[in-house]
């Protein structure tokens, strides 16, 4: 069997606050394999966004890694030293956030920029520099690139910023991009125009993507697996084809009917009833048990995880199975 790009086992990210603990990713396994992209969806405050933060130590106090274990082609990222960390994090595994405007400088320009960190990585003369960074932007569908890299973040819109920052991750050609909801501020076509661009990319590369969103009409065009995520933990996994044609968890349905592309016109949208439960005081056993039509007594317990060919989710009445 080949060996994943990325293995992620029984990761566990805590926050220490007055009140308590907070469990933000609890027990989170999943793999990635070599030019996939993986979808991790779920509602604000699942825990997707410190997940991929926790995947390349990303995390700062009163946060730590708990637990577990992320295997970069079998080597453990977690408690490696950060000088070892610092080697990887921008070459091997690249990350792209969810608002340029706070993750670009603003007194220096696009150029200047992508040199800093083309610079943390590789040693080019001036020529070579200047034909990565050209041909990088080219590639992200920057017009006039060589002109463009002399301005600043703020003559780009929106949609060409968030364009250089997946250049700024994709530099050295890294293996995996983590992109955090990069397209959430932007409006329906540049997303459209971006989702089709980074698809492309990674199949032409190589790179994989793990694919960071809220949204599962965007997670359908773009994933080859899905990841539900529901109160810090993965209640749902598979195909994405599968999982979104024939979801398993209660969860992953309530997304599903959230949407209104699935609403007949003129009929009232439908929502997941209650709020995700602080993560300082989750219920026992299932944490959507509060919120979920069908729960019963035994949802008291922990739900195992049943897996099924690629399929895998978390609960004791999964839907479409037989009782």
């Amino acid at each position: 069997m080949t060996t994943p790009l990325l293995e992620v086992i029984d990761l566990s990210t805590h926050f220490a606050t007055r009140e308590g603990v907070v469990k933000a990713v609890n027990g989170v396994s999943f793999s990635v394999g070599r030019g996939e992209i993986l979808g991790l969806v779920g509602e604000s405050g699942s825990g997707k966004s410190v997940t991929g933060f926790s995947l390349i130590g990303l995390i700062d106090p009163p946060g730590r890694i708990a637990g577990g274990t992320v295997k970069l082609e079998g080597r453990d990222l977690i408690g490696m030293a950060p000088a070892a960390l610092r080697a990887i994090r921008g070459k091997r595994i690249s990350m792209v956030f969810q608002d340029p405007s706070m993750t670009l400088n603003p007194v220096l320009t696009v150029g200047d920029q992508m040199r800093l960190a083309l610079r943390a990585h590789q040693r080019l003369s001036g020529p070579e520099a200047q034909r990565r960074l050209i041909d990088v932007l080219s590639r992200v569908g920057i017009p006039d690139p060589a002109r463009r890299l002399e301005a600043y973040p703020h003559q780009f819109s929106g949609g060409m910023r968030q364009r250089i920052a997946i250049a700024i991750a994709l530099l050295h050609g890294p293996e995996l991009v983590i992109a955090d909801e990069p397209t959430t501020a932007l409006d329906v076509s540049i997303q459209a125009q971006i989702l089709t661009e980074m698809k492309s990319l990674a199949r032409e590369t190589g790179t994989a993507l793990i694919w960071i969103s809220h949204d599962l009409a965007t997670i359908s065009s773009m994933a080859d697996r899905i990841a539900v995520m529901y109160a810090g933990r993965i209640v749902e996994s598979g195909p994405t084809a599968q999982v979104l044609r024939d979801p398993r968890h209660p969860y992953t349905r309530g997304l599903l009917e959230s949407l209104p592309a699935t609403a007949t016109a003129g009929t009232e949208l439908r929502s997941i009833p209650g709020t995700t439960p602080s993560l300082l005081r989750l219920p026992p056993g299932c944490p959507f048990a509060p919120r979920c039509p069908g729960a019963q007594a035994l949802c008291a317990a922990e739900p195992p995880e049943t897996a099924v060919g690629a399929r895998a989710y978390r609960c004791h009445f999964p839907l479409g199975a037989a009782a």
